[in-house]
């Protein structure tokens, strides 16, 4: 639907370039997704200042599916080291081994 009115000569809506969640998502959860994510997400503006609304597109929506990627992905990493952590802690405090 976007690529009928791109070539019908109107201009799509400008896309959003998920900057923030790509730098939210390198410093909490995910260095490599993030970066990845600030990649794309700094080639939006300029692919669309310079007319090249498709691969402005294109990268909007790889900016967001790497952001949320390592957002979700370091979101369930953390919580199964916290589970693995407790679990751990729970069976060391269960053998008796610390005497208070």
């Amino acid at each position: 639907m976007e690529q009928k009115s791109i070539e019908s000569g109107n201009i799509p809506q400008r896309p959003n370039n998920y900057l923030v969640l790509a730098i939210i998502t390198t410093f909490l959860c995910c260095n490599v997704t993030g970066v990845v994510s600030i990649v794309y997400a700094a080639q939006v503006n300029a692919k669309w200042e310079g007319g090249n609304y498709e691969g402005a597109i294109s990268d909007s929506k790889n900016a967001k599916l790497w952001g949320l990627i390592g957002l979700i992905g370091g979101f369930i990493l953390i919580a199964l080291m916290m589970l693995l952590y407790g679990a751990a802690m729970m069976a060391a405090l269960g053998s008796g081994g610390y005497n208070y």
